[in-house]
This record gives C-alpha cells, structure tokens and sequence, in this order.
C-alpha cells in the first residue's frame, strides 16, 4: 500500500555437518571451564551447528518506526553429549514527534534485546567421570537503551541517554543436579546528556556529562582474608565494581558579537571550558548493593561488607582557555605594511588538577602550561621588499612554558621555544627552515635539589622542485641531545646529522581500446606513482659507545 510497508529481510538457515580429525574447537561460556577442547587432538568427533536468522521492520506513514530481529544459533557436539543454544530476540523504535511543545521531545529513539543462551548435556551419555566439573547453564541477558532529544528553544538543545545491560545466570551441576544456583553475572551502565543553552546571541554554553559502571560478579566460590579474618563467598555473592566518568562546561566568545566597531579587538575568540575525569575501582562489594542509582563519581560508594574495598580512584579537573587574535585585521593595511594584515597571536591555558589514590597511598599532582603562543606573520616579502626574487614568506615565532608537579614529591619545568620560515625561492624552490630548543629540569621537593637537566635542540632544511614528472626534496636534518645529572654530570650526549632526498613521479600513461564490431572506444587511464627515499644518518655520542653509528 502507499500508506506503508512491512519488509521482511535476511532470513537463512544455513545447517552444515562435518567431521574432523586433530580439530579444536572452544565454547564462549566461562562457567564450564573443564570443556574448553571440545574435541581433543587425535580424536574424531561430529559437531552440528545451525545458524539463522530474520530480520524485519514497520513503517506507515507519521506511525513510529519499528524494527525487528531474530538471531539463532545451535551446536550439538557428539563426542562431550553437548548442546549450545542461543537465541536473541531485538527491537527498536524511532519516532519524530510532530508536535512543537518545548517540554515534548523532538526525537525519540529505544531500543531493547532479550538474549538467551543454553548449555545442557546428556546426562545419559556421560560416564560419571565425565560428568564431574560439569554444569548446565542457562544465561539471560537483558539490554535496555533510549535516547531523547529536546529542544527547549531556538538555538538550544538537550539530548539525554541511557543503556543498560544485565547478565543472568542459572547453573546446575550434572554431579548433583538437586543443587541449582541462581545468581547476577555482570551488569554495565552507561548514562549521558549533552546539551547546550543559548541565553544571549553571544551567550551559547555548552554542558555534558557522562557515566559508566561495570559490575562483574563472581563465577566460582572464593575465599577472602583481611585483619585475619576469613569468608567464604559462594557464586555470585560478591562483586568487582569500575567506574569512569567525564563531563565539562564550555563557552566560546567572540569580541565582533560584543564589540562590533572596534576594528582593533573584533577578531579576538576565546574558547574556554572546565572538564572533569573521574575513575574508580572497586572489589568485594556484596551483590546486593545496587549502585545504578550513583550517578557521580564524587560521591563515594557506601558498602556495607566488611571484605568491600576501594583499589584506586582518579579525580582529574582540567581548565582550558584558547585565545586567537588578528589585531590589524580590521584595519586594512596597503602597500609594503599590507604584511601586518596576516599579523595572528594565539595562545593557549591549561591547568589540569589530578588527585588520585591507590591502596591507600594518596598523590596531587599540578600540570600547567602557560603561555603557548603562537606569533605569525605572512606576505613578508612586501615588507622586507624581496618580492622579486621570494614569495609567501611566512614566519612562525612559538612559546611555551609547562610545570608538571606532583605535590611534596617533584618538579618538572619546561621551557620551548621555536621559529619556522617558509618561502618560495624564485617561484620555484619551495623552501622551509625550522629550528627548536627544549630545556628541561626536574627538581626534588622533598631534598629541595635539582636532580636532572636536560637540552633538546633540532633544526631542519628542505627545498623541494619539480624537474618534468619528478619533484624532488632534499633535506638535512639535525638533532642534539645532552642530559646532566644533579650534580652537573654528563649521562647522555647524541648528535644526529640526517641528509636525505625523496623522489616522487607521478605519471598518467592514458590508452584507448577499440573492441571488434563496435564504434565506441573505450578509455583507460593509467596511474603509475613512485616514491623512494635515499637517507644517510650520522649519529655520535662520546657517552654511549653503541650510540656511534652510520645507518
């Protein structure tokens, strides 16, 4: 009908019998760990597997959109009187709601799957040696998952979500089959929202934030001691719970939205934002302990166990701030001072706060990078007036601080700096020069010394040029290494001397074929690119004796 459709899709059955010799087969279900080989070197055994499944969805008009899906697979192996079985069942919905309320979502979309898989044997079959260790499992697991998107008003969004997965587990023992265990598995959990609220034209932040925990229980009884004291948990009863999550605020200003007129500040944008990175893990929690309510991190779980511990968390809070800024954008220059229209300044803020605990031992650490700069200028043959012979000079002058502190304990600071000259040569000799330097020290809070400096220095000189269909690139490039211990010592010294050329041909090589009794030809284009590079590197260090060599 035109109003709609039902489509039925991917249904096979594809049933195979084989038998194999020296053959190895393995099974997914970790609660029967004493048949892993299920067929053993040097013996003959038949394995039968069927494998379908089917596949379908509803679409009428404004109707919701409904998706179906049906997975089956089946193992019967003959020689350990096994059979696995797994069924899934899976639906989804999609919905755009057509109507405009702020309070009503705009999208809707869920989803949900039920999941089952079976391991039985023939008890009959089974020698009672063969059965011991045995058990047969029956394993649900459940999905949930949906998301919404609102709209509260123009320019704005909120956009929730949420999915939920949980394993369950029923084993029996072929050696006692009165004795019947049911217990959770796993579950894992994951709830998100990111969304942003425009107040003012200018005023635009964004917010998000997200959680995920992981709770696997135990599959197999186990003893736990601590302070002397001892338990017995059987399957189940206890589990092993992680915990991840991140979220942030971020704003982006622009100066032409708040000061349109002034032509010397309208340029400048500043993207800033606060981000936190939180972990957590824990071990021995009572089952019972449900934890799919605790949505922030910060908030530390409350077991009541006596064996629940806290292995390690991470608390990591990050400040950002970015700021570019064309100063003589506005203003139009001409002439031999046109150069300063291309004049860019950015820089960068980071502070990043880390605190964290591993059994017991706490540690703060401060990493900090302030300034990272970045100063830039173009057309700079207009202004030293050596057009005629060089074009798109570009000159980038860098910057940067960092401290990276681990309270009580050490120090780090680095300072870098750095130029890059890029220029074309008589419009033909496409050339870049650039040169680096890196100082570093590290300093010992608790002896109050210097413990460790460091120099980094590398510079590097490239042309390239194209001779017919070749382009040609050689390079020198040079790197020098020197560290010194805290009491002003050599431990490390290299020096590298890199000249290398690259060579690239890229031909087309187009051919037509003209086929018996017909008139047409038809047209081939044919590719051939080489690319090799020739490289001699000369490396020496009167520290290192393996550090002397020619490669």
């Amino acid at each position: 009908q035109q109003t709609g459709y039902l489509n039925i899709t991917r249904l096979a059955f594809l049933p195979m019998n084989f038998t194999a010799a020296r053959q190895f087969l393995t099974t997914p279900n970790a609660s029967n760990t004493g048949a892993n080989n299920l067929v053993a070197s040097l013996q003959e055994g038949k394995v039968k597997k069927f494998d379908g499944t089917a596949a379908g969805t509803f679409n009428v008009a404004a109707l919701p959109r409904l998706g179906f899906n049906y997975t089956k697979n089946r193992s019967d192996y003959s020689l350990l009187a096994r059979t696995d079985e797994k069924d899934v069942y899976a639906g989804n919905l999609s919905y755009a709601v057509p109507l405009n309320f702020f309070a009503l979502p705009k999208n809707i979309s869920l989803n949900y799957s039920l999941g089952r898989n079976q391991v039985s044997y023939n008890a009959v079959e089974l020698t009672t040696t063969a059965a011991a260790g045995l058990f047969e499992t029956d394993e649900r697991t459940d999905i949930y998952g949906g998301k919404l998107s609102f709209i509260p008003w123009q320019g704005s969004s909120f956009n929730p979500g949420y999915s939920l997965s949980q394993v369950k587990e029923k084993r029996v023992s072929l050696a006692n089959p009165d004795k019947v265990d049911n217990y959770p598995k796993s579950m894992q959990q994951t709830a998100e929202v990111n969304s942003n609220f425009r107040l003012l034209s200018w005023f635009n932040p964004g917010v998000n934030y997200s959680i995920t925990t992981i709770e696997s229980n135990n599959l197999n009884a186990i003893t736990i001691t601590q302070l002397s004291t001892s338990a017995t948990f059987n399957v189940g009863e206890i589990k092993s719970v992680n915990r991840t999550a991140q979220g942030g605020v971020s704003l982006t200003l622009s100066a032409a939205e708040l000061v349109p007129r002034n032509r010397l500040l309208r340029s400048m944008i500043v993207s800033s934002s606060y981000q936190i990175q939180d972990g957590d893990a824990w071990q021995n929690i009572e089952k019972s302990l449900d934890i799919k309510r605790e949505l922030w991190l910060r908030d530390s779980l409350r077991p009541k166990g006596f064996f629940a511990q806290r292995n390690s968390v991470t608390l990591r809070d990050t400040i950002n701030s970015s700021q570019r800024w064309q100063p003589f954008e506005g203003f139009g220059f001409k002439g031999a001072i046109s150069p300063l229209n291309t004049v860019s300044i950015s820089n960068n803020f980071t502070n990043s706060v880390q605190r964290s605990e591993v059994t017991g031992t706490i540690t703060r650490s401060v990493n900090r990078t302030f300034p990272d700069l970045i100063f830039s200028i173009s057309q700079l043959e207009l202004l030293t007036h050596t057009s005629r012979w060089a074009q798109n000079e570009t000159v980038n002058l860098k910057y940067s601080r960092n401290t990276n502190e681990t309270k009580l304990i050490s120090l780090d600071l680095a300072d870098a700096y750095g130029v890059d000259f890029r220029l074309k040569v008589l419009n033909y000799f496409d050339t870049a020069m650039s040169y680096n330097l890196r100082l570093a020290n590290r300093k010992d809070l608790r002896q109050n010394l210097k413990v460790q400096s460091s120099r980094h220095q590398d510079a590097t000189f490239q042309t390239a040029f194209d001779y017919r269909k070749f382009r040609f690139t050689p390079k020198v490039y040079y790197v020098f290494d020197i560290a010194r211990g805290g009491l002003g010592i050599i431990t490390q010294q290299t020096e590298l001397i890199t000249p290398s050329l690259l060579i690239k041909a890229d031909t087309q090589l187009p051919k037509g074929l003209k086929l018996p009794f017909i008139r047409r030809i038809f047209a081939f284009t044919n590719r051939i690119t080489w690319t090799t590079t020739l490289s001699y590197a000369m490396k020496k260090s009167p520290i290192t004796l393996t550090d002397n060599n020619r490669l």
